[in-house]
């Protein structure tokens, strides 16, 4: 059969999921590959269907006790093979596991976020996940939904609406990543909000994309990862390893999003070198530390480093 199996192999594993309970195809079995990508193609044609979301995959999803058509060593070598299966749809599909997957060419989405500031799944936790991941070689990130998931109980603000300054900071910040994926809508706010997702989505596709194009070329020969922490530019430089609330694009664009309710402003740390300021500024006697820098509700700090500094 195409399915992973209990152990004696006689009858499909069944499991519990997020939407009841079923049976996982078994993707060390090449036929249910060629099976799965099959229906997948035939969504394409005949729906005109772009891309598709590859959910779960984990080894978390296997029963504890199961057989597959190519015993497995290692259960995380299911996660692989899962991974494997997306390859024809590396275009515009997206992935939210792998395991050595680093030369699969989608997209990554890092696990759900909740619809809080925090640490705990919060917005704060997006730049420490995206650096890590982006170190082990996954290149290709979405940072999650804008906003996060707004799951009851777990959403700061309506509890049906991520909290309005939440989602701009949070829309503000996934502008510089490598994509930008909504599920709450800006026209679920007001026309301020908005324009603040016009003006960003715009900046996306005009300064961020570009460079990050760039560097997915480069990438093939060095390695080095597409989002980069503030340490990678400054090795010895014992404050740079602190810093988990900027991050820098290549080695050239800096970052430095507002992360905490009710602020306009906030503390920046530039490393060594000249850096221009997104308001046009110069600040050349690096290392240095900016405190309580001014940071617009509708604005995000951002440095390019200048040659020559």
């Amino acid at each position: 059969g195409l399915f992973v199996r209990e152990p004696t192999g006689q009858l499909p594993a069944m499991v519990r999921w997020w939407n009841g309970i079923g049976a996982i195809l078994d993707f060390t079995n090449q036929d249910a590959r060629e099976w799965y990508t099959s229906q997948l193609r035939t969504l394409k044609s005949k729906y005109g269907v772009d891309s598709f979301k590859f959910d779960a995959g984990e080894t978390s999803y296997l029963p504890q006790q199961f057989s597959t058509l190519v015993t497995l060593t290692d259960p995380s070598t299911f996660t692989r093979r899962y991974t494997e299966m997306a390859m024809p749809f590396n275009e515009r599909a997206e992935l939210r596991v792998g395991y050595q997957s680093q030369n699969i060419s989608c997209f990554f989405r890092i696990i759900d976020r909740d619809s809080v500031w925090g640490y705990e799944l919060g917005l704060k936790s997006l730049i420490p996940t995206v650096l890590t991941i982006s170190i082990l070689g996954y290149q290709f990130i979405l940072p999650d939904m804008i906003g996060g998931n707004a799951y009851p109980n777990r959403t700061d603000g309506s509890q049906t609406l991520p909290d309005r300054e939440l989602y701009i900071r949070w829309l503000e910040l996934s502008a510089f990543m490598p994509s930008m994926q909504f599920s709450v809508p800006p026209w679920a706010y007001d026309s301020e909000v908005i324009s603040i997702a016009q003006r960003f989505t715009a900046l996306h596709e005009t300064l961020v994309a570009p460079r990050v194009l760039e560097l997915a070329g480069e990438v093939l020969d060095t390695g080095d990862p597409i989002i980069r922490p503030l340490w990678w530019i400054a090795t010895d430089d014992e404050a740079a390893y602190k810093i988990d609330s900027q991050f820098l694009i290549g080695d050239d664009l800096m970052v430095a999003p507002v992360l905490e309710p009710g602020k306009q402003e906030r503390d920046i740390y530039l490393p060594a070198g000249r850096w221009r300021s997104y308001k046009g500024e110069y600040f050349d006697k690096g290392p240095m530390h900016l405190t309580d820098y001014p940071v617009d509700l509708d604005e995000i700090a951002y440095f390019v480093w200048v040659q020559g500094g």
